[in-house]
């Protein structure tokens, strides 16, 4: 029994020392260095929040029901007609809808992409502004900020995927 107890007080001894060590590590790291500084737009769709790069959203616009464009790629609704521009409508913003589902949208989010001008389905936006992350996010990642818990989009990458 005495050396049941003995090892106990080693664990807490050891853990003792490894919070020091985090702490101390901690205090002498820059804080700076750990962040990563993005512009988002930050909007809603079924329920999750999304998120893109500010710099290549070009506008927020009201619904239009998109035409369907045939042989087109399975997670694209069609093609709206916006100040002279051609945009592809996703069905969803993470390109995760079964075709034929149903959109539930009240805007487009368009955005500028290499390739063209793409259009993500929207509930509402919520926010435009600088969220700070431990790391440069990753599409389709999962994040954390002082907005709220949000899923990042990269809408280049939808033609590739």
């Amino acid at each position: 029994m005495i050396s049941c107890y003995s090892r106990v007080s080693d664990v807490s001894d050891e853990l003792s020392a490894f919070r020091e060590t985090e702490e101390n590590g901690a205090q002498n790291e820059p804080q700076a260095a750990m962040r990563f500084s993005c512009e988002l737009l930050m909007f809603d769709y079924g329920g999750q929040t999304y998120a893109v790069p500010a710099a290549c959203v070009e506008g927020v616009i009201p619904w239009k029901i998109p035409v369907a464009v045939p042989e087109a790629q399975a997670k694209v609704c069609g093609v709206i007609q916006d100040r002279g521009r051609v945009v592809v409508v996703m069905l969803h913003p993470a390109g995760s809808a079964e075709p034929g589902a149903p959109i539930e949208a009240k805007r487009i989010v368009i955005c500028n992409t290499p390739r063209g001008h793409i259009g993500l389905p929207a509930m509402a936006t919520n926010t435009v502004g600088t969220v700070e992350l431990m790391s440069k996010p990753l599409p389709w990642g999962v994040y954390d900020s002082k907005f709220g818990t949000f899923t990042y989009l990269d809408p280049g990458r939808y033609v590739d995927d």
